[in-house]
């Protein structure tokens, strides 16, 4: 007995151990994404919102617990715990019926339930409608087998799924199998599955709910259901004593451990998107103001997605290094700048789209994209979200909108901090008494202006030609226009604008500068009043000399000018992104 507690302690201390270390050092930006995707309020009426849906507990219980994913550690240490008390359950059911300690088989469904959360959908409040539906089996089995037994396990489906959701099959499926188990109650077994069958289609109506939804219910997926499901058929299979004595066996551990640890690569493979966790990695580092951070991540990655690009060319723009090295990266034209917003588009696209009109001082379109990124979200609730729109409506000087927002967040553990120092911004003598608010305001347009939500150069030209020195605004119209390949366009800017705001040309624009004056035939004396570098118009002359003599082919140049504007505009090609 004392080995086998000690074999509990050990397996459940790796396997806290293993799901902490995985979740902070390989897979921490999708915790970090849940936080800010969910708003939880401390408030009476808030809190009672929860039950005008099903799942009302296990759905109060997540979101709550889910803010503090906000936390460096937060997220990795709350989950690990969550799954390990869920593995406790799982061992204590096993235990109820079959009267055998089988901890290395409860992790099963464990292990399933830690490969669901690589997705962005599956939330603590998934995990927690299977955790209570399992704690309530248990107290279910402490009755005696009895009518009265019967009659509370027939009465509490429908509190179950009021309380817990897919819980509610979790104990349907465990009090059929004791039945079985017990070969006693198989009516009242059928009768809880007939029951449990109905009680969502009963209850869709009243919580707005389709079919599908009141079925699964805080899930949005059949995948939700996997644990419980495979909980239920190790059970079955336990059943037979015959696999009884090979599970007690040292090589009977040794084939479970194995299974466990293919089961965790394998989902691991399939389900974990790597590609998915740097993207995210970009955006919370963005979030929490570590631009530094954030270029040399994309430096590191150089992935080849625009949302990827977006975060790299805002790390550029706030290094102001926007015009000197926007050709080190990626860029699918001009939709490495703004995401594109539409009926298609990603609702992580939408999310992050805000960013960049914020960036460049287009606080309208900043409140619309920020806006659009709250409702398309499953619970159209985000911390993130209000706060962006708090600091939106403090630059435009909307004092109750901004109180709405601040009022709101003030009813939040970790937002609250935020909330105050935002409002003492609010209700400063002036906005020169804060640097960060004096620069946001005086980035906005002085006079109205009536574009389509896409139209990206009327947008900056109006922010430049409201303010000259708004240089974020210059550099992505700049860039847009090069990224475009509108050198005509870039050329007008640049002389009205440029001359005076770069007293050193960047790269970039040189580069982009010697194609324009190249097609306009200038003088040496025109050229030399560009100021353009001496080494840049040298190896213009060079890639031209290249160029031709290859007859107009990429491939001999791609070593030495690859990553030169020049390359870009002869051979670059893009679709829609």
């Amino acid at each position: 007995m004392k080995g086998e507690v000690g074999f509990r302690v050990l397996a459940g201390g790796i396997f806290l151990i293993a799901c902490i270390v995985f979740f902070q050092y390989f897979y921490p930006y999708h915790l970090f994404l849940k936080e800010q995707i969910r708003l939880f309020l401390l408030t009476p009426g808030y809190i009672l919102s929860y039950f005008t849906k099903p799942a009302s507990l296990a759905c109060l219980t997540g979101d709550f617990l889910t803010q503090f994913n906000y936390l460096r550690w937060g997220g990795p240490v709350l989950l690990a715990v969550v799954l390990w008390v869920e593995w406790l359950l799982c061992t204590a059911v096993i235990r109820s019926l079959t009267k055998e300690h089988f901890s290395l088989v409860a992790f099963f469904p464990v292990v399933v339930e830690w490969i669901l959360h690589y997705q962005i959908n599956y939330a603590l409040p998934d995990t927690f409608s299977t955790v209570y539906g399992l704690l309530f089996f248990l107290c279910y089995t402490r009755l005696h087998a009895s009518v009265k037994k019967y009659l509370i396990g027939f009465f509490s489906i429908p509190l179950l799924y009021v309380l817990t959701g897919t819980g509610m099959w979790v104990f349907v499926w465990l009090a059929f199998l004791e039945c079985l188990y017990r070969r006693s109650g198989w009516l009242y077994s059928i009768v809880y599955l007939l029951v449990a069958v109905v009680v969502p289609w009963l209850f869709r109506s009243f919580y707005l709910l389709t079919d599908k939804q009141a079925l699964l219910y805080p899930a949005t997926d059949l995948p939700a259901l996997v644990p419980a499901l495979l909980l239920a058929g190790m059970l079955f299979l336990l059943f037979s004593r015959s696999i009884w004595y090979r599970l007690t066996t040292l090589a009977g551990r040794g084939v479970v451990l194995a299974g466990l640890l293919g089961l965790l690569g394998g989902g691991t493979y399939a389900r974990a998107n790597f590609t998915r966790e740097k993207l995210l990695g970009l955006d919370s580092e963005a979030y929490f103001g570590n631009w530094e951070r954030v270029y040399r991540m994309a430096t590191d990655y150089q992935l080849s997605y625009a949302p990827a690009t977006y975060y790299a060319n805002l790390a550029l723009s706030y290094r102001g290094e926007l015009g000197e090295k926007l050709m080190d990266y990626y860029q699918p034209a001009s939709y490495g700048l703004f995401l594109t917003v539409g009926p298609e588009s990603p609702v992580l696209h939408i999310f992050f789209s805000n960013e960049a009109f914020f960036h460049v001082g287009d606080m309208n379109m900043a409140q619309h994209s920020a806006m659009l990124g709250m409702i398309f979200l499953p619970s159209a609730r985000s911390s993130r979200m209000a706060k962006r729109l708090a600091e939106i409506n403090l630059i435009n000087e909307d004092i109750p909108a901004t109180e709405k927002y601040l009022r709101m967040l003030d009813k939040t553990l970790f937002h609250r901090k935020w909330a105050a120092g935002t409002r003492r911004m609010l209700y400063a003598d002036g906005p020169e008494t804060h640097l960060w608010l004096q620069v946001k305001r005086d980035q906005r347009f002085t006079s109205d202006l009536l574009r389509k939500g896409n139209d990206y150069e009327a947008s900056l030209k109006k922010l430049v030609e409201s303010n000259p020195q708004n240089k974020v605004a210059l550099n992505y119209l700049l860039s847009y226009y090069l990224l475009n390949k509108q050198i005509h366009a870039f050329g007008e800017v640049y002389d009205l604008y440029g001359k005076e705001a770069f007293p050193i040309v960047p790269r970039v624009y040189g580069e982009g500068l010697l194609v324009w004056l190249a097609g306009k035939k200038v003088s040496e004396e025109v050229l030399g009043s560009y100021r353009i570098p001496t080494n840049v118009i040298s190896e213009f002359i060079d890639y031209t000399r290249l160029y031709e003599a290859h007859d107009g082919k990429g491939a001999p140049l791609q070593e030495s000018y690859g990553r030169s504007y020049w390359f870009y505009y002869h051979f670059a090609q893009w679709i829609n992104e």
